[in-house]
């Protein structure tokens, strides 16, 4: 999403970059959807409880669900997340490259204004990718806590396409929007973060040093995006993962009222650390991530433009 991959959206149709974005996405979160399932687990267990962790690390993690879940429960929830990848990347991707072409950004500048410019488009187009994903965020973590014994509830469905169904059955149509209010501030910082980060980064590299554009470039200013996106959206993810989790209490009400609440009794009952649960894997898997993203986004570019033209 860097300067230059936009100006060449900007003469190919943005249907093209829809399929384009949401594969790569789907093809990156393959690759990374294991560790993507250790960040959630690790967001979720001890939940308002000062101890118990059955997940010491990433690593650690690893191993036990392999061992007790076997490869099925390092790819839980993959079917959900590939849904969720592709109506979020690439409706945000779209979104941010048709902005970029209405309001006439040009590549080849790193001002301060341009920065600022991509980091209100990128939230922009984060906003509107957050609508319309929620229900497959909600899906896919809940999905992946299932089979953790640290998770203080499971949603026991037997497919997607009976959760999907149980919920709207149960709930309406707002069921699918559970964790909305957080999930939107997460997705806007990501994208915000990811696509100006990246935009720069990348422009700065090819400005300042004898690279040449290929996968290296688009490696380092990939990490660095990542960094700046993990941090950017930690405290609304994993507010955004509790609050699609949550079960019911005895008396029909939501154990959190909404995401004020929700840290609220985060800090109270685990401290401010509690907050940053799952922060190493959030970037070991949002860093390779965003990594093999860009690449194959790059990659998928090229080669459509060989084939078909722009």
């Amino acid at each position: 999403c860097c300067f230059e991959i936009f100006a060449y959206a900007m003469v190919r149709s943005q249907a093209s970059e829809f399929l384009l974005a949401g594969a790569s996405a789907c093809g990156a979160i393959t690759l990374t959807n294991p560790v993507d399932v250790v960040k959630t687990r690790l967001q979720l267990q001890g939940e308002l409880r000062a101890s118990g962790a059955a997940y010491t690390g990433i690593s650690q993690a690893l191993l036990r669900i392999l061992r007790q879940e076997g490869l099925r429960g390092l790819q839980r929830g993959l079917f959900a997340t590939y849904l969720l990848q592709f109506s979020n990347v690439g409706c945000r991707f779209g979104t941010y490259g048709s902005l970029k072409q209405f309001f006439g950004m040009k590549q080849g500048g790193h001002s301060t204004s341009q920065w600022l410019s991509s980091v209100l488009l990128g939230a922009v187009s984060g906003s509107i990718a957050a609508v319309v994903s929620n229900p497959f965020f909600l899906l896919k973590s809940r999905f992946q806590a299932v089979g953790s014994e640290d998770v203080l509830h499971q949603h026991l469905h037997p497919s997607l396409r009976t959760a999907f169904l149980d919920i709207g059955r149960k709930q309406g149509v707002s069921g699918y929007y559970h964790g909305l209010s957080a999930f939107i501030p997460r997705v806007s910082a990501a994208t915000a973060m990811q696509l100006s980060t990246y935009d720069m980064s990348k422009d700065i590299f090819l400005q300042s040093t004898q690279m040449k554009e290929g996968i290296p470039i688009h490696l380092a200013a990939s990490l660095l995006s990542g960094i700046a996106v993990t941090i950017a959206m930690q405290p609304f993810d994993i507010v955004a993962v509790r609050l699609m989790n949550q079960p019911q209490n005895e008396s029909g009400a939501a154990l959190y009222t909404g995401p004020v609440d929700c840290c609220k009794k985060m800090v109270q009952h685990e401290g401010v650390s509690g907050l940053f649960k799952g922060i190493t894997a959030n970037y070991a898997r949002f860093g390779p991530y965003c990594t093999f993203t860009f690449i194959f986004l790059e990659q998928l570019r090229l080669a459509w433009d060989r084939n078909f033209g722009v």
